[in-house]
């Protein structure tokens, strides 16, 4: 088996709308799926704060919108979504407050909280750890999904970029749950490619553009790190193949020193032999050439920092559901759309949030009519708490 990746030097371009749409053009011809069949592509930024530089730029998807146009695809079956996790703000907020929501308005392009619909439980056949999962409903939905990642480091992955970017299929507070299955870095990489490998299973239309044209390093990454620019784009379908390459950019060696992805090589889960990856456009020497060494956080920070997430922060910080007796009208709809069954509700009484059984999507807040349900923190409580 072979990949093709496409590289871009920005810099060879009139703008960086145009370097995309050349990049995608680099292999398109070998793309197993089409683009004007499909009555749902999905594209999948990396929304991760309001923070701007720690977000896929906008104009990333203006690129991509640019290229669909051109080649016919119909606006009115591109939609754009994320799930910022558990951050205090849903990904529309995080959209306005970068300007990216802005682009969807003028495009005519619907933008996805993936916390807005009942997430879909599914069985990871191959799963090493996380054997079963929730994923967000316009994922399970879509014909295509265009990953839209950008290259920064982690402290708890080492890096994040085309593989995981995926774990933000999983919405909201579902995230924390299945982090506390990360207790180490190891571990955690087992469980990303546990996500990942029911991606490959289940959405193989995809394809990646990957954002190497500004980067973030060092150990205060994936939300206030070093900002860098390498003025690359990369773009193909085999996600491992697109994180190996941009290391190897970076002159880091992935496959060595990033668990996620070593864990990915050995399951098959794509290409991981540089003799098996065809680069097109810009050669791979010619872009280590232009660009610094990647920074990244060492391995006793990524097992300290990933020891702490999983014993201490996400049981802290979880959200819960908190019931506004106030506002709410004992219709029990709530009840109906959980997805974990953990609203008990009888007539004419208040529902009953039962905590073991919460898995933290909080649909029930989302989606009750008389927004009678809010979230809050668990608290120094949650460390108490063995669920």
């Amino acid at each position: 088996m072979t990949t093709k990746i496409g590289i871009v030097n920005v810099r060879d371009f009139d703008n960086i709308i145009d370097a995309i749409i050349n990049a995608i053009k680099l292999v398109e011809k070998d793309l197993p799926f089409n683009f004007k069949e499909s009555k749902y592509i999905l594209l999948k930024p990396n929304l991760l704060s309001t923070n701007r530089d720690a977000c896929t730029q906008p104009i990333f998807v203006e690129g991509v919108v640019a290229y669909l146009k051109n080649i016919g695809v119909s606006i009115e079956n591109v939609r754009i979504g994320d799930s910022p996790g558990q951050l205090k703000k849903n990904a529309s907020s995080v959209a306005k407050k970068i300007g990216l929501f802005g682009i969807c308005e003028r495009e005519g392009i619907k933008f996805v909280n993936f916390e807005s619909e009942i997430p879909e439980k599914e069985i990871i056949e191959d799963g090493l750890i996380m054997k079963e999962f929730f994923v967000s409903k316009p994922v399970k939905d879509c014909d295509i999904i265009i990953n839209l990642p950008k290259l920064k480091t982690h402290v708890e992955a080492t890096m994040t970029g085309a593989i995981k970017n995926y774990w933000g299929i999983i919405p909201g507070g579902l995230k924390a749950k299945y982090h506390l299955l990360g207790k180490n870095a190891q571990n955690f990489g087992m469980v990303l490619a546990d996500n990942f490998s029911w991606v490959v299973k289940n959405k193989p239309n995809r394809i990646t553009i990957y954002d190497l044209h500004t980067i973030m390093q060092g150990p205060r990454g994936p939300s206030a790190g070093e900002m860098v620019k390498w003025n690359l784009i990369l773009v193909g379908t085999d996600e491992l193949a697109l994180d190996l390459v941009a290391l190897e950019i970076g002159k880091f060696n992935g496959l060595k020193n990033v668990p996620h992805l070593n864990n990915a090589f050995k399951r098959g889960l794509g290409i991981g032999n540089f003799d098996e990856i065809e680069i097109l456009g810009l050669s791979l020497e010619d872009a280590k050439k232009q660009v610094p060494k990647f920074k990244v956080p060492g391995e006793l920070m990524t097992n300290i920092v990933s020891y702490v997430t999983g014993h201490v922060v996400y049981k802290i910080f979880k959200k819960i559901p908190v019931l506004k007796q106030k506002l709410c009208k004992k219709c029990g709809e709530c009840a109906q759309i959980c997805p974990a069954e953990a609203i008990n509700f009888k007539e004419q009484q208040y529902p009953i949030f039962l905590r073991k059984k919460c898995i933290s999507c909080l649909c029930c807040m989302e989606m009750c009519p008389h927004h009678a349900i809010d979230a809050k923190m668990r608290g120094i409580g949650g460390l108490f708490d063995f669920f």
